[in-house]
Parts: C-alpha cells; sequence; structure tokens
C-alpha cells in the first residue's frame, strides 16, 4: 500500500512537470533584436550652415540704387551690398504699420524711386517673418506679408526718426509698409554710404513694356570671364540624404531606385533629380514656411556647397528657385547645372533638382576681360530682333556656364558674361554677336 502511494505521487509530480513544460513551450517568445529599416544617416555632402544665419547668407539683394539729383546711380557689387545690409542690421526699426491700401503702385514707386532714396532690391519677395532673422522688428508681430525692396530714406531734416520702406511692385499683388528708425543712426550710416555712391556706375530707366520701366547701365561696362575646376561630390553621400531606407535603394545604370522614391542622373552635366511619388502636393505652403523649409532642407545634408542666393519662388507650385551667382550676377545654364530647385509636398519634398559638383575656389582663374553694350544697345537691339518686348520681365547682366570643351575630363567649367532677359519665366541669353550689330 505504501509503494502504491509512492508511485501515484510520483506520477502526479510527472504529470505536473509536463504540463508545466508544454506551457512554458507554447508561451515562449526568444528575445529577438528590433530591425529597424528606417535608420536614419547623418549625411553632409558639404560644410553645414549654423540655422540663425540661412536668411542672411542665402537670400540676398542683388541690385542697390541711389535716387538722388534726377540721376539714379547703382552697383551690383556684393561687398557693397553686404555693407548696406549690415547696417540695416544693426538697427531696431519700429512703429510698422501698412499702407499696402493707402497708394497705387505709381505712388509707390514715386515714393521708393524719389529724392535721397536708397533702393534695395531683391531677385522676388520675401516674406518679413523668414527676414525677421537679418533684421530687427521692435513689434513682434510682423506680417505675413512680402516684400521685393527695402527702401532708406535719407531725408532726415528737421525729422525726429528716420524712415524705412517695404515694398513689394513687382508681384501681382502689392504691398507697401513703412517704418521707423532713430534718425542718428540714419545720418550715421548716411555718411558712410555717400562715401562709396561716387564709385557707383549710372543708371538710365528705360521702359521695358507698356507695364514696366527698368534701370539699366548708361554705358558699356567691362567684365571677367572665369575658369574654374569642379569637384565632383559624392553621389552615395545624396543616396543617404534622401532616402528613407537607402541600405535599400537599388541602382539601375543612373538610376537609384527605392519605391515610391527615385533618383535620376546625369553624368555628362553632373546634376541629379530626387523625385519622391509619394508626396502630397495639393495644398499651397504659406510663403514663409516654403522659404524656411527649403532653406533648412538643403542644409540638413549640407548641401549649400556653392554662393547660392534665393532666386525666385511659387505658392501655386511650391517651387522655390535657388541660383548659383558668381560676383554677386546671377549665373545660367540651360542644363540646370547653376540651380537648386525643389517642389514641395505638405509634409516633405516631391522634388529635388540640382548639381553634384562643386567650384573649387582655389582654381578660380580670371581668362579675358569682355565689354558688354550699354542696357539701352540691348533694349534697341531686342526691338530690332523682333523680340516681343511687351512679354519680356526683366534684363539683367549675367554669366553663362558652360563645360571647357577643351579639357578631356570634362572637370573645367567656363564663366562668360552675358546679358540675359526673362521671357514667359525663362532666362534668355542675348548673343554677343546679335548686339555687336547694333
Amino acid at each position: 500500500m505504501k509503494y502504491e502511494k509512492i508511485k501515484s505521487i510520483i506520477l502526479t509530480l510527472l504529470v505536473c512537470i509536463s504540463i508545466f513544460l508544454t506551457f512554458n513551450l507554447w508561451t515562449y517568445q526568444p528575445g529577438y533584436d528590433t530591425i529597424d529599416s528606417n535608420e536614419t544617416f547623418d549625411v553632409s555632402v558639404g560644410e553645414k550652415m549654423k540655422e540663425p544665419n540661412l536668411s542672411k547668407i542665402l537670400i540676398k539683394p542683388y541690385e542697390l540704387f541711389y535716387h538722388a539729383g534726377n540721376k539714379t546711380v547703382g552697383t551690383l557689387d556684393g561687398e557693397a551690398m553686404d555693407n548696406v545690409i549690415k547696417g540695416l542690421s544693426s538697427w531696431t526699426l519700429f512703429d510698422l504699420k501698412d499702407y499696402s491700401n493707402q497708394y497705387t503702385k505709381d505712388e509707390m514707386k514715386a515714393i521708393t524711386q524719389g529724392e535721397k532714396k536708397v533702393e534695395i532690391v531683391f531677385p522676388d519677395n520675401v516674406p518679413f517673418s523668414v527676414y525677421s532673422r537679418v533684421i530687427h522688428f521692435e513689434d513682434k508681430n510682423i506680417p505675413t506679408a512680402s516684400f521685393d525692396r527695402i527702401v532708406i530714406d535719407l531725408n532726415t531734416v528737421n525729422s525726429d526718426a528716420g524712415t524705412i520702406y517695404f515694398a513689394s511692385l513687382d508681384s501681382g499683388k502689392k504691398y507697401f509698409y513703412e517704418c521707423r528708425v532713430n534718425v542718428e543712426s540714419l545720418q550715421k550710416f548716411e555718411k558712410m554710404f555717400l562715401k562709396k555712391v561716387a564709385s557707383y556706375d549710372e543708371y538710365i530707366e528705360q521702359p521695358l513694356n507698356s507695364n514696366k520701366n527698368i534701370f539699366l547701365p548708361k554705358y558699356p561696362k567691362d567684365y571677367k570671364s572665369y575658369r574654374f575646376y569642379a569637384d565632383t561630390l559624392s553621389l552615395e553621400d545624396f543616396k543617404k540624404a534622401l532616402f528613407s531606407d537607402p541600405n535599400n535603394v537599388e541602382v539601375k545604370k543612373n538610376t537609384f531606385i527605392n519605391i515610391p522614391s527615385f533618383m535620376k542622373t546625369d553624368e555628362e552635366y553632373s546634376t541629379l533629380s530626387y523625385i519622391n511619388l509619394s508626396v502630397d502636393s495639393d495644398s499651397a505652403i504659406a510663403p514663409a514656411s516654403l522659404l524656411q523649409k527649403s532653406m533648412e532642407f538643403v542644409n540638413d545634408h549640407g548641401g549649400w556647397t556653392d554662393d547660392y542666393h534665393y532666386f525666385s519662388s511659387s505658392t501655386v507650385e511650391n517651387k522655390v528657385v535657388y541660383r548659383l551667382f558668381m560676383e554677386n550676377h546671377p549665373v545660367f545654364n540651360e542644363n540646370h547645372m547653376a540651380e537648386v530647385i525643389q517642389e514641395w509636398g505638405t509634409n516633405s519634398i516631391s522634388k529635388y533638382e540640382r548639381p553634384y559638383f562643386t567650384l573649387d575656389m582655389v582654381s578660380k582663374n580670371a581668362i579675358r576681360d569682355v565689354q558688354l553694350p550699354s542696357g539701352a544697345s540691348v533694349l534697341y537691339a531686342l526691338k530690332n530682333s523682333s523680340k516681343e518686348l511687351e512679354d519680356v520681365e526683366d534684363i539683367v547682366v549675367g554669366y553663362k556656364m558652360t563645360r571647357d570643351t577643351n579639357e578631356s575630363n570634362k572637370k573645367f567649367l567656363l564663366f562668360e558674361p552675358s546679358w540675359y532677359y526673362k521671357l514667359s519665366g525663362n532666362w534668355i541669353r542675348v548673343p554677343l554677336e546679335e548686339l555687336e550689330a547694333f
């Protein structure tokens, strides 16, 4: 009987152990390491800028005029414009008021280009909130409006404060703001500024068409053409910076694919085009947000590799264009070798086009002097070559960028000064031989 009891207890224990082991087997979960397929890469194709400096470095004026005594002088010199912006950014502006509905466009023009006015012109509209990182407003309620020029009024006689204007005259919607500045600061600026004006070129106002007059240089001027070596940037770094899962990107010839994104490259011109097909791009983005996003996006991967300036934007397309500048003149190339172009969706980039090279400044070599004719000569040549001036939007001196065909490795770039005109949003070169005929 005692034996039977012991056997029964052992059997019960074995059954319990079996049940326990079976339960543990069923409920066992191995401790696998988590695999993150969206690993982020801290990649920089070039040197990153400090974010507070982005507006100051990337958003720059490209024309500076001084109107006085029925005469206008101007310059495109980068150092001269930097000095003016430096003076402006050292002031505190106050009493900002909106007069957009108080004046007609002609009245605004008369004020901004009147006697003793310094006119600082930007390539396109700049939102107040973005540029408030460069200039300082006492009022913290920054307008949502934009401007394409800043005007400093040097008429300070019998005034207890100076006046600064912010205007948008060339866009569809007109804005006109006025604010005040300490008069002593303005008078100190005037003394320094007027010392430099004597070296500026004389400009004359020319009727471009029935809608617009522009200021163009009165006399011919000599410019230098340049030659640079172009350093190729790493496409592997761009792949890591742009794709959410760069480890799974498939490469086929000149195309990098990780659906729904792909990046195409052009070896002949050293350009790339990244597209994300999944991005919703139906809704318009506010101008300030669009511009700020565009600067930060490129800076996050160190993409501001040369002297690029903000050049144009479109809230209809959610598009921003930055252009390479040479000696503070815009650079043009038919194959997009001189532009950083972005199109944005609601939350992220949908299209990104740019060159993947950078200019080696040590290799900069002035090749020859080129004399460009006066602005009046350009207008005369355009009129006599059957150009439809009514649709021309602007005329500027720029640089034509091309490959140096004398080099077998295609690593050298040539920059040739030229006149350009803007027609239906496109910049077209005026051939020198066409100008020489007039």
